[in-house]
């Protein structure tokens, strides 16, 4: 998405004609051509070499090359005060640092914890903690943990392939023991 943005502006850049250009913003036809350029780059190299990308350390570099063009239009249309470069980039700038984010964040392993009192989830939110009675059923399976909860959610995520000092038949059975122990205590809201 940001290489068709980027194609977008720099064509539009680019296609402005002179006679609307000021003298001093002559340059400006070479840096819309180069933004263009650059935004069929990324879309080109998204598109032919997407597994390449998204499983080395390109996809990185390519989130702060994305990143840095954006930033060099965003800080020009601010001091210069067109508005509408300035809203494009701004919006793209958010989703990519954004996208930067959660994608670094993802390649954290999450620790999923089980206690008395129930199940603390990375990842859910204000919801992280599940007690017990919430909980329906619990399948921990080929690095899946699966958690159904009695209003009908389900949540999935991949545990690490690490982890060999889990027990699955103790952890099975102390899940199933805490589950049945309190699966009186459930109230459903409605």
């Amino acid at each position: 998405m940001v290489g068709f943005l980027l194609i977008g502006i720099g064509m539009v850049t680019w296609l402005v004609p002179n006679s609307v250009k000021q003298t001093e913003l002559q340059f400006l036809n070479y840096v819309g051509l180069g933004y263009a350029l650059l935004g069929l780059l990324i879309v080109i190299t998204c598109i032919f070499f997407n597994r390449k990308v998204i499983q080395t350390k390109a996809n990185s570099i390519l989130r702060i090359v994305e990143i840095l063009a954006l930033l060099i239009i965003l800080i020009y249309a601010g001091v210069k005060q067109w508005y509408l470069p300035l809203a494009y980039s701004a919006t793209a700038l958010t989703g990519i640092i954004l996208a930067y984010f959660f994608e670094q964040n993802h390649k954290k392993d999450k620790v999923v914890s089980f206690n008395e009192n129930g199940i603390h989830i990375p990842g859910l939110g204000r919801h992280s903690n599940a007690p017990w009675e919430e909980v329906k059923n619990i399948i921990l399976k080929h690095n899946i943990l699966t958690v159904d909860f009695m209003n009908n959610k389900l949540y999935q995520a991949n545990i690490s392939k690490n982890n060999k000092l889990i027990d699955y038949e103790i952890l099975n059975g102390y899940i199933r023991t805490q589950i049945d122990a309190n699966k009186h205590k459930y109230r459903a809201d409605w």
